[in-house]
């Protein structure tokens, strides 16, 4: 609550161009996407197939989007927004031309280039990908990809990790016939470069990076449209020498030592591609290649407190807990904990840890390692807590719970509320089904009775049938949560239905640095790539 207060300093926001009827379905149409971009990921869920996943998105992103292009383009920002989300969204605001809202062309187009620097790499060029399926060519398109990619730091470990795709990305940008000739041109001296081919390179590539980048741009540009002549840069180098010995690709990520020894060095083993390029692994690919490291016999350390509590959680259930993982897991409830504005003397924690929570195999166990993230950072709200799981169990923090059986959520919220806490927080996917419909009837009794105790209930998957988040009882609506430092969506959520042109003020201040450090405001493209810079995740854990 603390930051949506601070948001009404903010100039205040006339929705002018809305109808009367519009004011009242905008917080309609904005709850249900936040609902959806927050926990939606577009794969099959326990009860959802993968189709029907994507047409209830596409559905509830066109709402909003028709509603007010943008708060659409705002919210996408917002914090926990899932990547999936965003890559949609930005095609959509890509495909059709600027109009007039809440943000100037100026703001929309910040917001774009923050979009795309915000997801990782490999999720960025999967968004070009999309583009490129779908026709999306026009110049803002064209201008986003030559600045994003030109302008990275991280160009030359990209060129040698994702070259094929970077290239297909700046042949969509480019065109063939450019691309073509832009890699005769580079091949050529600086200073034997005519008039034309100078123009050529300046209009195409110099304008989208800073001076003192150019020779390293260029470089790059050439190894990924295919000339590995006259290279100096580290790595670009190591790809070339290291096809022919094996080693010199010691500074070359996992991903591409992997396939160039499946072409050129087969007498090699996975072992040895581990344990070439182990000093090269990123924070993410430490922990995710223990199983692979361990079955080779290479000694890979990785550090917990590098990773988020939900991919720790997915890593505990594969490779077992341990006790370091368990304190790191505790210490980020605690400091998650500590930044919401809210305390409570006692807290009660209703845990769903029956069989749905285990979610589809495509993301296994993803839906209970963010319950169980939660419940340890809403356990950390409170002087004194008390926690049931679905089964009937009581829990602690930092507990695995393997999902199994039925959905029974109403004795335990029964057993919760005879301890008077002052708050009940339901952590579930929303579907009960032993029996469906009697989580409502207790809280329908209870209420009856007197029992005011505040009930919130927080899920983790998106129902396409609910074209959100489904919730247990109407009295008791359901509250999107991808991860626990996300879960103030909520809030934001709740203000909107109160006050719409209060709700987008606080929805422009949540995002505002974020659209500030991307303004194309004379800043260069150093400048901008300073002011956020992304880590690399080479391995897809959500």
């Amino acid at each position: 609550m603390k930051e949506l207060i601070r948001h009404e300093a903010l100039p205040a926001i006339r929705m002018t161009h809305l109808s009367s009827v519009e004011r009242e379905l905008l917080p309609l149409a904005f709850g249900d996407f936040l609902d959806t971009a927050a926990t939606a990921t577009a794969r099959a869920t326990f009860y959802n197939s993968r189709a029907e996943q994507e047409a209830a998105i596409d559905a509830v992103h066109r709402d909003l989007y028709e509603m007010d292009r943008g708060v659409y383009a705002i919210a996408l920002l917002l914090p926990g927004m899932t990547d999936y989300s965003r890559q949609i969204g930005a095609i959509r605001l890509l495909d059709a031309p600027y109009r007039d809202g809440v943000l100037t062309a100026e703001q929309e187009a910040s917001v774009l280039r923050g979009l795309m620097n915000q997801l990782p790499p490999q999720r960025m060029l999967k968004l070009i990908g999309m583009l490129r399926q779908r026709r999306v060519n026009n110049a803002r398109t064209r201008k986003l990809i030559l600045s994003v990619l030109l302008g990275a730091d991280n160009l030359e470990f990209w060129a040698v990790k994702y070259r094929r795709k970077i290239a297909t990305a700046l042949v969509h940008a480019w065109g063939r016939r450019t691309a073509s000739t832009l890699r005769a041109v580079l091949a050529k001296p600086v200073e034997q470069r005519d008039a034309k081919e100078r123009q050529i390179v300046q209009r195409n590539a110099y304008r989208f990076v800073d001076v003192d980048d150019r020779d390293r741009v260029e470089q790059c540009v050439r190894f990924v449209l295919g000339d590995e002549s006259g290279l100096t840069m580290r790595r670009l180098v190591a790809y070339r020498e290291a096809k022919r010995d094996f080693r010199r690709g010691r500074a070359l990520p996992l991903e591409t030592m992997e396939g160039l020894r499946s072409r050129f060095h087969r007498d090699k083993s996975n072992a040895d591609v581990l344990e070439l390029t182990k000093s090269q692994l990123t924070a993410g690919q430490r922990m995710a290649v223990q199983r692979k490291a361990s079955e080779s016999n290479v000694q890979i350390a990785f550090d917990p407190a590098r990773q988020d509590a939900v991919r720790l959680y997915v890593y505990a259930f594969e490779m077992g807990m341990t006790g370091a993982i368990r304190a790191e897991l505790l210490k980020k409830a605690r400091d998650a904990a500590r930044r919401l504005p809210v305390r409570f003397e006692h807290a009660a924690v209703l845990l769903d840890v029956s069989a749905s929570m285990v979610g589809h195999e495509t993301q296994a166990r993803r839906p209970i390692s963010v319950a169980l993230a939660l419940r340890d950072m809403l356990a950390e709200t409170a002087d004194w807590v008390t926690m049931v799981s679905s089964d009937g169990r009581e829990v602690a923090g930092g507990e695995l719970i393997e999902p199994v059986g039925d959905t029974s959520l109403a004795a335990g919220l029964v057993t919760l509320l005879k301890q008077d806490p002052d708050v009940v927080f339901v952590v579930t996917d929303g579907y009960e089904n032993a029996p469906a419909g009697r989580f409502a009837e207790v809280v329908r009794a209870v209420r009856r009775m007197g029992v005011e105790t505040p009930i919130h209930q927080f899920s983790p998957v998106f129902a396409a049938e609910s074209r959100g988040v489904r919730s247990l009882c109407d009295a008791v609506p359901g509250l999107p949560v991808s991860k626990p430092e996300a879960i103030g969506l909520g809030l934001l959520k709740v203000l909107f239905e109160a006050d719409v042109e209060r709700g987008v003020a606080a929805l422009l201040g949540m995002v505002r640095p974020v659209i500030e450090h991307f303004a194309d405001n004379g800043r260069t493209i150093k400048d901008v790539r300073d002011a956020q810079r992304i880590e690399e995740v080479s391995h897809d854990v959500s």
